[in-house]
């Protein structure tokens, strides 16, 4: 019954092979590499892809073959968000098209001035979303997104060194709590603040059903949207075919400033993205607690 340990598999190397597909044979050749490697983690870690099947078969009702399809199916998915990732910064971001779904809550939230909270999900590929806010408004926005950084260090500097930094400031939580101050002065500088609120473990949460059964939610992003009274956007960025990306974006306007009644909204959004994107949602550890 492990919690999320907010650690990414992956190696140098890696990276380095699938970057090199990309500059030379493109994209269609890299996705095919991608299947390989997709296969050797279907059967070479079991644990996670145990509590991928736990998902598509508990949760989603999904009978065994299709569960078991849908393990593949999910870290195909997986490869391919972190493979657009790369492409969209090395030249290749004409091959890809882009829709925006309801982008005028975006430009409104810019327009009020007042900052506000972006909640996201591990789900579909946020970590492309400059190609998005680069195109919402004319007048800079700065988002900072808030992230337990506990990435393979060598994995991350190398990807940036290839991407170029995120267009995203990242605050990293600490343990000596610094990320407090420096989440209060985004706020007091009236900027967005993004946070993918779908994980639990070591610390306080609060609970929601979530695709049939209950489970455990980190109560700070909802804790702090309740405490600031700040607007809320639920958005998702979900990789579609033929290279398209859809952008969603919702207002969430709670009928009280509470932080149950914002995760209830949060829950049922985000089990309507799950729903209609299932491969998409890389919450590979045991989030119900069922294995």
């Amino acid at each position: 019954m492990a919690d999320w340990k907010g650690q990414s598999k992956g190696s140098v190397l890696g990276y380095k092979i699938f970057i090199f597909f990309i500059k030379y044979f493109g994209l269609r050749a890299t996705y095919g590499l991608l299947y390989f490697v997709a296969f050797y983690y279907f059967f070479s870690s079991y644990s996670t892809s145990k509590n991928i099947y736990t998902y598509y078969h508990n949760r989603l009702r999904f009978s065994k073959i299709k569960s078991l399809t849908g393990i593949f199916n999910s870290y195909v998915q997986l490869g391919k968000s972190l493979i657009d990732r790369v492409a969209v910064t090395v030249g290749f971001k004409n091959k890809f098209s882009f829709e925006f779904d309801g982008v005028q809550h975006i430009k409104s939230l810019v327009k009020e001035g007042k900052g506000g909270i972006i909640f996201t999900a591990h789900i579909g590929n946020f970590n492309i979303s400059k190609s998005f806010f680069t195109e919402v408004s004319k007048e800079p926005i700065q988002v900072n997104m808030v992230v337990t950084d506990t990435e393979h260090k060598q994995i991350k500097n190398y990807l940036n060194s290839v991407t170029g930094e995120t267009q995203l400031k990242l605050i990293v939580v600490k343990e000596d709590m610094s990320h407090i101050f420096k989440i209060n002065d985004a706020l007091q500088n009236n900027e967005l603040l993004v946070f993918a609120s779908d994980r639990s473990g070591e610390g306080k949460h609060l609970k929601a059903d979530f695709l049939g059964k209950e489970t455990q939610f980190f109560q700070g992003p909802f804790k702090l949207a309740a405490q600031k009274k700040l607007p809320i956007l639920f958005a998702y960025i979900m990789r579609e075919k033929n290279f398209h990306y859809h952008f969603y974006a919702r207002r969430f306007e709670p009928s009280k400033y509470a932080a149950q009644d914002i995760l209830m909204g949060y829950t049922a959004y985000l089990e309507k993205m799950v729903r209609k994107y299932p491969a998409q949602w890389f919450n590979f550890y045991d989030f119900w607690k069922e294995n």
